[in-house]
């Protein structure tokens, strides 16, 4: 390698660091503002549109319009959509728990049979009812309720970004206020919609993941779920005093091992104190990193 791609000393870096602050400022304080007004008050809705992984996403905020320009990626999830594409097939059902504005929900319905997709929330259940007439997503069912471990009625906290809501104080940003949703459990939905396997269950909860999974005990005892993708944020989990190992026991004691995107079995002390990340359990750990597929993206946490 040349003598161009060496990197900067300490003092160039920080000396163009420098010279970048004020366009940041600018942006934060005055650019952003503005675009965020004009996209609030607009009849028009702007969508990012993924040409490639036929992803859409809303943009209500300017700087995350800069974000999706800058980083070449529709959403977050980019980089563990393209590993765990190859296990999702045409004939599949696969169940959305945490489906926030529905555009992961209407990625699996490009590429499955069916899909169940679960949000409690209104302003997100609009919006992912909004996209689903925009797609003519005719497989994507929405079901307006959260996912738990019994069937019940909780408060929903109403965090000031709609990714961020949940069913306890968790500390992922400020709370703005409550309301009332219904809870059911995935065994009571899928024995009242009658589905015999759930081939994909991603699960999306903000905290509450080890919720959804007691409540699908009789699922997971059975065997009848191939593959769940979680998300485990252990700051989140000990904000409302949880612990990843309450996530782990249910899926291990069905007879579940669980591997990082990288197709790494989780094992030992791993278990009991893992790096914030997405997991993915399975019932074959090889089958399984022999599908998963790489990414251009680094997964990020």
């Amino acid at each position: 390698m040349g003598d161009d791609n060496k990197k900067s000393s300490f003092p160039i870096r920080a000396f163009k660091f420098g010279l970048r602050i004020p366009g940041r400022l600018y942006n934060r304080y005055i650019t952003y503002p503005l675009l965020d007004k004009a996209l609030a008050n607009s009849d028009i809705d702007v969508y990012v549109h993924d040409k490639e992984r036929d992803l859409l996403r809303i943009v209500t905020l300017g700087e995350r319009l800069n974000w999706s320009l800058k980083t070449g990626k529709a959403c977050d999830a980019v980089p563990w959509l393209d590993r765990i594409s190859p296990l999702i097939n045409a004939e599949d059902t696969i169940f959305d728990v945490g489906g926030n504005i529905g555009v992961i929900a209407h990625w699996f319905s490009t590429k499955a049979k069916l899909v169940h997709a679960f949000e409690p929330h209104p302003d997100n259940i609009a919006i992912i009812e909004s996209q689903s007439r925009l797609r003519n997503a005719s497989n994507l069912h929405l079901h307006k309720y959260a996912v738990g471990q019994s069937e019940s009625e909780m408060d929903l906290c109403v965090k000031g970004f709609h990714g961020h809501h949940s069913l306890g104080d968790v500390n992922n940003s400020p709370t703005i206020g409550h309301i009332k949703v219904q809870v059911r459990t995935l065994d009571n939905i899928a024995n009242d919609f009658v589905i015999p396997r759930i081939n994909f269950l991603k699960i999306d909860v903000e905290g509450f993941e080890a919720d959804v999974l007691i409540g699908a005990k009789q699922l997971l005892s059975e065997r009848r779920i191939d593959y769940v993708l979680f998300e485990m944020k252990e700051s989140i989990l000990s904000s409302i005093k949880r612990t990843p190992d309450e996530v782990f026991a249910p899926l291990l004691e069905a007879g579940y091992q669980i591997i990082t995107l990288e197709g790494i079995l989780l094992e030992g002390g791993q278990l009991s104190h893992p790096p914030d990340a997405d997991y993915l359990a399975c019932l074959d750990v090889e089958a399984t990193a022999e599908k998963l597929a790489t990414s251009k993206y680094a997964l990020e946490y």
